[in-house]
């Protein structure tokens, strides 16, 4: 399995928040989804497969599966976009229990270009408006966070306290043993910012991460909060984690829009035991699975000849790389970033089109080949002096 490890809602690489991103076929079950994440120990792991019209998208901490998860999203966007082709600016994520999400490739809706940075990347989430609770059988929090009793907050998954200024929030040195016991996901604390409209710090010992470097879901709340009491609808916000994180945001028709860039750290690949919760993938599954994409997110199949200029082009591509790392030939500036594994996928995946187009099963095609090579070249390649 693929994973890319990613800096989200960061200026440049070691900020913000890293995310594991890793793309499947199909899921695993849920006990290997948790143990990779525990592996992994950051503060999501997201994992995503295609579906139609999009992709459905899961996140897990360490410890728990969550329900909504911002950095991760945004990490996955840019994974999407920058290492596995997607196409267009929109990528549309289907959840279990927070709707349809998007990451778009641009800035928020209504910006005006001066505003544009190459590489952000836009969330579109929905908007959660904290509201008041009963702050007396919460008094463990405040204890947690040394602070005296006051109004609190609670939005779907997490409380929300509000600081005068934003030394008082720089100055929180929470007990994480005892915001532990506390109901709820978390705890989102929020004040004025110096440099930006707000400020906040997020707590999550309850989920396995004691101080979230930057939450992207906990803005679905301090947004409308701060839009409403400084009365206007574009943001600057800064998580102020020992890492930072930078978001740009903006309540629009009751959707939360988050603006910040990525960068990737790393990628690799997981190797799991051969075990059922590391299927691997065959050629007939490989046709199923493409043909899936194709008809769903890809709409329907290019022609059989187009395929076939398609299959001629990928070939050249190959080519014209092995020629360059094996060959003779010197790099160019546009053939570094080519990557040979990915060619030769490419080359793959338009046979498995014309094999689904032409109704051929490949598995098949392939052991009958391999059954005329035993019969036809048994002796002949022993016989070769060259070999």
């Amino acid at each position: 399995m693929q994973i890319f490890q990613v800096d989200a809602f960061a200026n440049e690489l070691f900020q913000g928040n890293p995310a594991a991103v890793i793309p499947l076929t199909g899921w695993l079950p849920d006990a290997a989804l948790q143990r990779i994440a525990m592996e992994n120990n950051l503060s999501e792991t997201a994992y995503f497969i295609p579906e139609a019209n999009g992709y459905a998208i899961r996140w897990f901490t360490p410890a728990v599966e969550v329900d909504l998860c911002g950095h991760a999203t945004l990490a996955a966007g840019h994974v999407l976009f920058n290492h596995l082709g997607h196409p267009g600016d929109r990528i549309v994520f289907h959840t279990r229990n927070a709707g349809d999400l998007e990451v778009l490739r641009a800035d928020t809706p209504g910006r005006d270009a001066p505003d544009h940075v190459p590489g952000r990347l836009t969330l579109n989430f929905p908007d959660n408006h904290p509201e008041a609770v009963d702050p007396t059988p919460l008094a463990l929090i405040f204890e947690g966070l040394h602070l005296p009793p006051g109004p609190i907050a609670k939005g779907p998954y997490d409380y929300f306290i509000v600081l005068d200024n934003q030394q008082a929030l720089e100055a929180l040195n929470p007990d994480f043993k005892q915001l532990a016991t506390a109901p709820g996901r978390g705890i989102v604390v929020t004040a004025p910012g110096k440099d930006c409209d707000f400020v906040s710090r997020c707590f999550y010992p309850q989920s396995g991460i004691d101080e979230d470097p930057v939450t992207g879901s906990a803005h679905t709340m301090l947004v409308p909060y701060w839009a409403s009491r400084l009365g206007k609808n574009r943001l600057s916000a800064t998580q102020l984690s020992k890492r930072r994180g930078y978001l740009d945001c903006e309540l629009r028709q009751g959707r939360v829009y988050m603006s910040g860039t990525a960068h990737t750290f790393l990628q690799g690949t997981i190797t799991l035991p051969d075990s059922p919760q590391a299927p691997t993938i065959t050629i007939r599954d490989a046709q199923r699975v493409i043909d899936k994409w194709i008809t769903t997110t890809g709409i329907r199949y290019f022609s059989e000849l187009t395929n076939m200029a398609i299959l001629t082009e990928e070939v050249g591509e190959v080519a014209r790389l092995m020629s360059r790392l094996y060959g003779d030939q010197s790099f160019k500036p546009s053939d570094k970033e080519k990557n040979l594994a990915d060619e030769l996928a490419d080359v793959l995946w338009v046979l498995c089109c014309i094999a689904n187009q032409t109704g051929i099963d490949l598995t098949d095609a392939l052991q009958n080949n391999l059954a005329k090579k035993n019969i036809r070249d048994a002796l002949r390649h022993k016989a070769n002096e060259k070999l």
